[in-house]
């Protein structure tokens, strides 16, 4: 037992670097000697935007916040960490006093002090990867001793990044949230987000072979779902279409996080239906002294995958250096009726990142380069292969524990340069490119009394175009500004959270289409009630505003990507979700549960609708397509006739509703019962018809042995039939599988070896994905067996 707390001992520590690089983000300025660029330009959109910036954060700093009270005088609270059953001190675990919102870090012997009130009652928590967090009262006087934290062990629980201004344990958040980190990221390694999370409560893939894979979140896939990569939004096309993919190397990550429901207090009208941020070590965001780092090896047999993953950091106190690399390829991967042509994929992704450290702030900045090439079955023969390409330069940066109105102020400014070319045989059809310039500056108040929170604002300037054969729309331009406030109001065992957004965007098309122009307005309220320590109830009300996407406004053309005939509609408006959440947690010793539900009622609703060819010819006489409609529509698939059919984009009013809830039961000797279920259901209002691309009702169910740095675990997957379809949408069949998994950590000094492996689909089930563009022609992934080795140091 000893032993398997040494390893714990060296794991906190090698990882604590990383657990802070997930809990920050921060500060940076835009260098004021960059020439001046056309007013078109990106560039002069940010620099108008960082002078709107700073008039609208004293607006918002106004409108969210009273003038800061003065504090009391602070008292000095000590204390120590220890692990559960050898009580072996802990070092790296992060300590808060609720009250203040202050923070300190456990030493080598467990030990921590942290400044809280000098009287009263407080509440002390204590959380570190790989542990559950423990949440203390303590009554502050002259006398108050040294107390002592005992925490028990979690392989499952991590704190989410992106679920408040500060991180948070997902039992106290008010939506539901998902975290990956750790052996238990090492388990579900996958080639692509998509399928990394696809069986995570609520989340669902959506695919067109394995390389444009993509998450979506009860039931809602393109523009509503943001896509975030250590907190910045990635740039990349693949809310776009079907065929483009995400620009994101799972290997790389230290955690990923996922949450459910609408996102846009903090993260704007992407995210109206949840969002995921996948987080690594690209900027130092703490002091290091020693070197640090990770890499990762992983192997699978079915399309002969391979992927490797390395990151290292080192530093002198002041300065750190982080240097980050990895890639990945597979072949045509194998399904239980043969291979499936055209479903390679490879990529090849590198960072580098520096910054200056102290112990309160923080001010780097990082260039980031991805390279990917994947084929795309089906569409035009099987010969169709894309080339995502990405460039990224960014900083971050936060100043901690400042004096004043603000106790916290960070921001980030990134730069993205994205391409890809759509490669038809050896020619290229159509090339791609998006260029965003994006700004987020947010700061965090001392407290007013029982209140605490964070004003805003954030915008970014975005020039999309396209040339060649899908050339869909000409030459788009679109700029986003938002100011927005977060507040919460806490008690012993309740807490209140509120807040706003303002977004304004504006479309400007080239070719002379029509210019579009939203302003949205954003709110939330949310309580969260905690009957006991081992329980929370929350709720969670939300309008949220997204404007229509520049696809469902401007597109207009055969989109292969998607399989149809895209026809965008200049005069959507925007859409207004009212999103319900409840949800119970509970964390006993040997139950840890929480269900949901949910209800979203959306007016204005977008989505594609099917119409008639006589519809189309009546609308757009003059567009080119009567007599020569079939030759200009048509493609040649295996010798069949393929032809796409006529989609616009429609709005009506809709609700999605569903509940989700999964449990894990110690069943004792380190057994664990995992259960899990996940629903949703969409509707249109009016007609009670159903929405399109609704993923079906889905059952987990595992068992897990559980003992020291061990894991063994099988879990079946059982998916019902979706027969209620829209529009060309055919019904799919369900399906159940089975996947087999284990892990192992091993401790040789400050290095800890993971070793995992997986074996999924293990009676290789014929099974196809209702999400799937291509389902009715190309199943999913047979039986495939994956070991991954992990070295963190």
């Amino acid at each position: 037992m000893r032993r398997r707390h040494d390893a714990w001992h060296s794991r906190v520590t090698t990882l604590q670097l990383e657990y802070r690089l997930m809990v920050l983000v921060g500060t940076s300025f835009l260098n004021s000697r960059v020439g001046a660029p056309p007013a078109r330009h990106p560039l002069a959109v940010v620099r108008r935007m960082i002078g709107r910036g700073a008039t609208g954060l004293l607006v918002v700093a106004t409108l969210g916040v009273a003038p800061a009270l003065a504090q009391p005088g602070a008292a000095q609270l000590r204390g120590r960490v220890v692990a559960g059953e050898t009580k072996t001190p802990l070092p790296g675990v992060t300590i808060t006093v609720e009250e203040r919102g202050t923070t300190a870090v456990t030493d080598d012997a467990g030990a921590f002090v942290i400044a809280a009130p000098g009287t009263g009652v407080v509440h002390v928590r204590a959380s570190a990867p790989g542990f559950l967090p423990s949440r203390r009262e303590v009554t502050m006087s002259a006398s108050t001793e040294a107390i002592e934290i005992v925490l028990q062990d979690d392989l499952h629980y991590a704190e989410a990044v992106t679920v408040g201004p500060a991180p948070r344990d997902p039992f106290e958040s008010y939506q539901p949230t998902s975290v990956l980190a750790g052996q238990e990221l090492d388990i579900k390694a996958e080639g692509s987000l998509g399928a990394l999370l696809r069986n995570e409560p609520g989340v669902a893939e959506r695919s067109l072979g394995p390389g444009p894979s993509r998450p979506i979140i009860r039931g809602q896939d393109g523009d509503r779902v943001l896509i975030m990569q250590n907190s910045q939004r990635t740039g990349d096309l693949s809310s776009q279409s079907g065929d483009h993919g995400v620009t994101i190397n799972p290997a790389a990550a230290t955690q990923v996080e996922v949450v459910r429901g609408p996102a846009t207090l903090l993260y704007g009208a992407n995210a109206i239906g949840g969002l995921v941020n996948v987080i690594d070590s690209q900027i130092p965001t703490r002091p290091t002294s020693r070197m640090t780092g990770n890499t990762q090896v992983d192997l699978a047999t079915n399309a002969g995958q391979a992927s490797g993953a390395g990151d290292l950091t080192v530093g002198n106190g002041r300065w750190a250096l982080n240097l980050g690399a990895s890639a990945r390829r597979a072949g045509e991967y194998e399904t239980p009726e043969g291979p499936v042509d055209n479903s390679q994929s490879r990529g090849v992704f590198g960072s580098v990142g520096v910054a200056r450290t102290t112990a309160d702030s923080y001010l780097g900045a990082a260039v980031q380069l991805d390279d990917m090439r994947y084929g795309v079955p089906v569409v035009h023969g099987g010969e169709i292969e894309l080339t995502p390409r990405r460039q990224v330069y960014n900083g971050r940066g936060e100043a901690r524990n400042l004096d004043g109105v603000f106790s916290s102020v960070r921001g980030s400014v990134a730069y993205h340069r994205y391409r890809h070319d759509e490669i038809e045989g050896d020619a290229i059809g159509t090339q791609f490119s998006n260029d965003l310039l994006d700004l987020d500056l947010r700061a965090t108040h001392a407290p007013v009394g029982r209140m605490t929170g964070t004003v805003g604002v954030s915008g970014y300037g975005r020039a999309f175009e396209a040339i060649g054969e899908e050339a869909l729309s000409p030459r788009v331009e679109q700029r986003v500004f938002s100011a927005f406030s977060y507040q919460e109001v806490a008690w012993s065992h309740l807490t209140l959270q509120f807040g706003g957004r303002y977004d304004h965007t504006t479309y400007a098309p080239e070719g002379g289409l029509r210019a579009r122009t939203f302003d949205n307005v954003s709110f939330s309220v949310g309580s969260l009630f905690r009957p006991s320590e081992q329980s929370t109830l929350a709720v969670s009300f939300a309008r949220a505003a997204r404007n229509p996407a520049l696809e469902e406004l401007y597109f207009f053309g055969e989109h292969a990507g998607n399989l149809s005939f895209e026809i965008g509609n200049e005069d959507l408006d925007s859409e207004v979700a009212y999103g319900l959440d409840v949800s119970y947690r509970v964390r006993l010793p040997r139950v840890s549960a929480e269900v949901t539900y949910f209800n979203n009622t959306v007016d204005n609703y977008i989505f594609r609708n099917e119409i008639s060819e006589e519809e189309f010819e009546e609308r757009y006489p003059d567009e080119g397509h009567g007599e020569d409609h079939d030759h200009d529509h048509g493609h040649e698939h295996e010798g069949e006739y393929e032809e796409y059919p006529y989609v616009e984009f429609i709005a009506r009013d809709a609700r999605l509703q569903g509940v989700e809830a999964h449990a894990d039961v110690d069943l004792s000797g380190g057994f664990h019962l995992e259960l899990g279920v996940d629903t949703v259901y969409g509707e249109q209002r009016a007609s009670g018809d159903p929405l399109p691309r609704i993923p079906p009702v889905r059952f987990t169910g595992g068992l897990r042995y559980h003992r020291n740095a061990l894991q063994l675990g099988a879990q079946v997957v059982s998916a019902a039939e979706q027969d209620r379809v829209y529009g060309v949408e055919t019904p799919t069949d369900g399906f159940t599988t089975l996947r087999l998994f284990g892990a192992y950590s091993i401790q040789a000094g400050r290095v800890v070896h993971t070793i995992s492996g997986r074996f999924d689909n293990v009676t290789d089930q014929l099974f196809r994905n209702h999400l799937s563009l291509v389902k009715d022609l190309v199943p999913e992934m047979g039986r495939n067996a994956r070991i991954t080795w992990s070295v963190k140091f």
